[in-house]
């Protein structure tokens, strides 16, 4: 059969409303149906290019007609009409997807032999009909009409099949590039800028082999999104990988994305340990590639408002604002615009999802996408991400296209493109509300064991970690050299601090780290020591004493117990309050809290001790002189069901062994109530996101056993509630130990729960947990919750805050220290539950904080996961003073993230610091050493200037941003 005409049947009306919506294997059909017609032995036989009419009305004459009907189009056909297409000779090709399967139906009909150099040129003649059909529905999108002379197209397009057919390979080339400047002449007729295909690459470790070696070894240009540990893969696993990306980097046909050396949960960590991985990863991709990325990227979610600031300190250009797994990033305004940090630092990005490479309707609608992106972007851009290799035959029409014209866009790297093209002139800034993180879904569908405590020792374990650097270098800096441990002492318990940070800072949060934490208590008490030793003393006989020390940059009011005191301190400056509380207290674990003078003396009397510690320095407490019993007994700071000390009350229900209420003496009104439940699920019916029927969801009872005082003296008051959990039938849940604990002179009620859970929770994680619930009274109140250190504010209903979330009602603020517990979720406008067991977890004991009315808190938050370092010693009181500060910060919104000294041939001649902005305001810095500054500079993290700072009076001053992160060198 020798084919008239070359015809697809189409469920639409006119191209104006061709159907780019669907999806999968109706959107693969289409395509296949469009395209395969485009074969040049086709059009060479018919002598003309294929055309298409309505499938609700087919041509009349149907004789020597090919016909193909997509599969979406078949419910259209006039009743018969498939009879009737067969009875009068024509080769009718319908409900094939395949479009190698409907190509070669197709040839076995013609009656003349196709010679062998044919197939060579097949798919650039496929790339063409997709060529023709997105230029049309380009066109279409962008409100114009056709100015396409499609006589004279056709002309091209039949002379260079015919061509095809007798050989003539140039002949061919040219009429086959003719066509294809036809087209983007077309589209150059509305649209004479440049459009921009950006290809990503993602990497698994499955797919590191041939399928990406393939790739590589292509001439056109694509982004490798890879990662420092997936680097590491490729060099210990696939050298031959190794060998064609340095090649292909050199050649500039690959652009590099990526960063860290590992991609955590960035949402949860430290910004410390955000810029560890980012260091880290820069290092590896310097050593293996002998290049960095210029642009950022990560596969995972993990992106924060924190990061831009990080990335251009660290000399990135540019970002890929996009995760590729669950959550949701926040899309951008155009397609390329300047990503506005928490801080205002601008970083150019590219602020749209890819579309997926792999499925078919991201290329059916490739058109509309191209057309919206011309419309409404400065710069026209599409993203394709797809895994190594060719992800689609429609991909590589593209790609195939790209070769010949730039009518669909042109392929170029990421550096090129942001070295190239226009400084985008659109801002976003986008809040951390606006991302919703996947992370507790993931880890509870993935059976990862302790999905929430495993933040909670992450943030203890970097704290122990970070307050062992901080008192080394003070250790360094007080005695003018380095520290560091014997090369004969280092062993697995022991280690260097900076290296224990950096182990922290690249160790999974996942992952199980119970010898990092036993090194993290191990270096924590040698850097105690040797700060110890570095204090200066008097010439004085040796005394028993308590040395206190401060690694943060912030006063703490330290309430302690201590062990074999001989009697108890004067209540002066340092020492705030002291106690003596008998008999040693026994933890539930056998081990005992605070500091001992004697290890013999486990049974002995027990100080309580409140003690205020400068900044970076230290508190040396001793016993006093023996005082006069006084005249009259002190009040107790607990009662029956009654904790009270000199700045607020809390009071406990006897019923249940909540937190009935907590309120400040001027102010009778309720601040906060607290109860532990078990949340059944989703109840059968309730519409999710419906959060208004609030006390209609399926809670537990809680039921208190027993209330009672346990400490109450004029320092310390401890009441201890144990209970059970019930269903509404009065079935035991859970069995429960909530101790409440105040110190004279805080502002904080501290909560230990111990909770043995009977019934399990379900995989639904945020609707199915054992969690510590909140209520407050006003429903106009605003939430804030601390993220990478700072203060954000809460939109969402789901929250992540592993270390604080705060409530401010007009002014009046109580803080929800959690203490490491991550996951929040709000109910209604007054209600907040905080997770503690979900399924896979673990852990059983939780430790939170209630804070009324502290002006930062950060600073208690990171007093609660860090324990006071404290040692007992027989040594000579320090001197000048019984306590003292080395550095002294004013700025109560500002907190120093890590200290560093600068070590030159052996000798300390300066000080690093980091210092953050936590509460999004400007804040004025003052910075005061315990020696004289010569200079002061602002640096970049990677070393280089950006300004000098003013020293007034040996006083460092600077100014940072709401939520700036600076890095500061002052030399002596």
């Amino acid at each position: 059969m020798n084919y008239q005409q070359l015809i697809v049947l189409l469920p639409c009306h006119s191209l104006e409303d061709f159907p780019t919506h669907h999806e999968g294997d109706d959107a693969a059909g289409l395509l296949a149906a469009w395209t395969a017609l485009w074969h040049p032995a086709l059009i060479a036989h018919a002598g003309k290019m294929p055309s298409w009419h309505r499938a609700d009305a087919p041509p009349e004459n149907v004789t020597n007609r090919l016909i193909v009907v997509p599969g979406i189009s078949q419910s259209q056909l006039p009743t018969g009409f498939l009879q009737r297409a067969e009875s009068e000779s024509a080769c009718l090709i319908h409900s094939e997807q395949d479009r190698k399967r409907i190509v070669e139906i197709a040839l076995a009909r013609l009656e003349t032999p196709i010679p062998s150099t044919v197939e060579p040129w097949a798919a650039d003649f496929l790339a063409l009909g997709y060529c023709f059909l997105q230029v049309e529905l380009l066109t279409r999108k962008l409100r114009y009409s056709s100015n396409l002379d499609e006589i004279h197209f056709q002309n091209q397009v039949v002379a260079a099949a015919v061509a095809v057919m007798a050989g003539q390979a140039d002949e061919a080339r040219s009429r086959l590039a003719a066509s294809f400047d036809i087209l983007a002449m077309e589209r150059d007729h509305y649209y004479p800028g440049e459009a921009y295909l950006l290809d990503v690459t993602m990497l698994a470790p499955s797919m590191l082999g041939e399928r990406l070696q393939d790739q590589l070894g292509k001439p056109a240009p694509c982004n490798l999104l890879v990662s420092g540990e997936m680097l590491d893969r490729i060099v210990h696993d696939e050298p031959r990988t190794l060998e064609l990306l340095q090649s292909a980097l050199r050649e500039d046909r690959v652009g590099l994305i990526g960063g860290e050396y590992g991609e955590r949960r960035g949402a949860l960590l430290s910004c410390e340990t955000l810029l560890a991985q980012l260091r880290q990863g820069l290092a590896h991709y310097q050593q293996v590639l002998g290049r960095c990325p210029k642009v950022y990227g990560r596969q995972r979610f993990g992106l924060t408002p924190l990061l831009p600031q990080i990335l251009t300190k660290l000399g990135f250009d540019a970002a890929l604002h996009a995760s590729f797994e669950e959550g949701v990033v926040p899309e951008g305004s155009q397609g390329k615009v300047r990503w506005e940090g928490c801080d205002g630092t601008p970083l150019t990005a590219i602020a749209r999802l890819p579309l997926d490479a792999a499925k078919p309707q991201t290329f059916l609608n490739l058109g509309v996408k191209l057309g919206e992106s011309m419309d409404m972007d400065h710069i026209a851009t599409v993203c394709l991400a797809h895994w190594p290799g060719t992800p689609s035959p429609w991909y590589e029409d593209l790609r195939r296209i790209s070769g010949y014209c730039s009518a669909l866009g042109k392929f170029i790297t990421m550096e090129e493109y942001f070295r190239t093209t226009d400084y985008p002139v659109h801002q976003d800034r986008f809040g951390y509300d606006q991302y919703r993180s996947p992370y507790l879904k993931q880890a509870v569908a993935g059976n990862q064991p302790d999905p929430i405590s495993t933040v909670v020792r992450y943030w203890r374990r970097r704290a122990a970690a970070e307050a062992a650097q901080s008192l080394a270098t003070l250790a360094a800096l007080a005695t003018g050299k380095e520290v560091r441990i014997p090369k004969d002492k280092v062993n697995a318990a022991v280690r260097e601090p900076l290296d224990l940070l950096t182990d922290t800072d690249l160790r999974d949060e996942l992952a199980e780290a119970a010898e990092l934490d036993a090194a993290a208590a191990a270096t924590l008490q040698w850097s105690l020591q040797r700060f110890a030793e570095a204090l200066p003393r008097a010439a004085a006989a040796a005394e028993c004493g308590c040395l206190i020390t401060n690694p943060h940059s912030f006063v703490r009011r330290v309430g302690l117990e201590v062990h074999g005191l001989a009697g108890l301190p004067a209540e002066a400056r340092p020492v705030y309050s002291a106690s003596a509380a008998g008999m040693r207290r026994r933890q539930p674990n056998g081990r005992t809290e605070g500091p001992s003078m004697d290890p013999a003396s486990a049974d002995g009397a027990t100080t309580q001790l409140v003690v205020d510690v400068p900044p970076m320095g230290f508190a040396w407490v001793t016993p006093g002189p023996p005082a006069d019993p006084p005249k009259k007994a002190a009040a107790t700071l607990a009662g029956e069901c009654v904790l009270q000390n000199e700045f607020f009350e809390a009071r406990i229900d006897p019923a249940t062994g909540g937190l009935r209420a907590i309120h400040e003496y001027n102010a009778r009104r309720n601040r906060l109530s607290q109860q532990l439940a078990f949340r059944f699920g989703e109840p059968r019916g309730a519409r999710r996101g419906n959060d208004d029927a609030e006390f209609e969801r399926p809670y537990s009872v809680m039921v208190a056993e027993a209330v009672e005082t346990t400490i109450a003296t004029e320092t310390l008051g401890e009441i201890v509630a144990r209970g059970r959990l019930l269903d509404r039938k009065g079935r035991q849940l859970a069995e429960y130990r909530q101790t409440y604990r105040l110190w004279r002179g805080s502002r904080v009620l501290l909560l230990d729960v111990d909770l043995q859970p009977e019934q399990s929770c379900t995989s639904d994680p945020w609707n199915c947990y054992y969690g510590v619930r909140f209520a407050w009274a006003n429903e106009a109140a605003d939430l804030y919750r601390s993220a990478n250190l700072t203060r954000q504010t809460v939109k969402g209903k789901r929250i992540e805050a592993p270390l604080y979330v705060e409530i401010d009602d007009a002014g009046t603020r109580t803080a929800i220290l959690t203490g490491g517990l991550p996951f929040h979720r709000r109910y209604g406008l007054r209600m907040l539950d905080t997770l503690l067991v979900v399924s896979g977890e673990r852990c059983r004991r939780f430790q939170l904080g209630i804070g009324v009315e502290v002006k930062n808190p950060l600073h208690e938050a990171l007093h609660l996961i860090t324990p006071p370092p404290a040692l007992a010693q027989l040594a000579s009181p320090p001197q000048p003073a019984s306590s003292g500060w080395l550095f002294h910060i004013d700025a109560r919104n500002v907190a120093a993230t890590h200290w560093e000294a600068i070590i030159e041939a052996g000798r300390a001649v300066g000080v690093r610091a980091r210092l953050l902005e936590t509460q999004g305001r400007q804040a004025k810095v003052g910075w005061q050493c315990f020696r004289s500054v010569t200079t002061a500079r602002k640096v970049n993290f990677q070393g280089d200037t950006l300004s000098e700072c003013q020293i007034d009076n040996g006083t460092i001053q600077l100014q940072l941003t709401a939520h700036e992160w600076a890095e500061v060198e002052a030399r002596w």
